[in-house]
């Protein structure tokens, strides 16, 4: 492999001007400097790593902590969790999945990982508390037309109501802090009391 034509920096530089004491292996600086990057079979091996959770989900890391309440080591493991299908339950609505994280807390505190299927129409529902909802993929739509993707949060207070529709060309993967929503219509009310039984 040769080496790029590429300068020293400056402060190598000035030093080498100034006649100070170097190692004469800073010759070889612009050599070292070249970026290595992996090839082949590892960057493959890379790619296949940071393409599924939880590496995935690495920039994500501190901000699922600070929103669940929980140290990074744990949300790791809830990611890695996440890799396996029977860590998820099905919910009242179809295309629903949710991932709970640790023990209910009080108040109706619950923390999970949702996935919506693409395209699913969330219905309209009202928040019992606070709600805060961080996008890690995907992205949706609210009732009002505000469009939220990977990275967003999309915070509700007590008492607000919305409805949301995923986008139509992939899932949506979302960290979720709520405080219990109630659905408006009955006949969804009731199916969730049976889910959450």
């Amino acid at each position: 492999m040769t080496a790029p034509d590429v300068e020293a920096p400056e402060f190598v530089t000035e030093a080498l001007d100034a006649g100070e004491d170097i190692p004469r292996e800073v010759d070889r600086l612009p050599e070292l400097l070249v970026p290595i990057a992996p090839s082949g079979e590892g960057l493959t091996r890379l790619m296949h790593a940071v393409a599924e959770p939880p590496l995935r989900y690495a920039p994500f890391f501190e901000r699922i902590g600070r929103l669940w309440d929980m140290p990074e080591p744990d949300v790791r493991e809830v990611l890695e969790r996440s890799r396996s299908n029977g860590a998820w339950r099905r919910a009242p609505l179809p295309g629903l999945r949710l991932l709970r994280v640790g023990e209910r807390g009080s108040g109706r505190d619950d923390r999970y990982l949702a996935h919506f299927a693409q395209g699913m129409r969330f219905p309209s529902h009202r928040h019992r508390g606070h709600e805060a909802v961080l996008l890690l993929e995907g992205s949706y739509t609210d009732g009002a037309g505000t469009v939220f993707r990977s990275g967003d949060v999309h915070e509700m207070t007590e008492g607000s109501e919305h409805e949301f529709v995923v986008a139509p060309d992939e899932p949506c993967i979302a960290a979720v802090r709520h405080h219990g929503l109630e659905f408006s219509s009955r006949w969804l009310r009731l199916m969730a009391r049976w889910f959450d039984g």
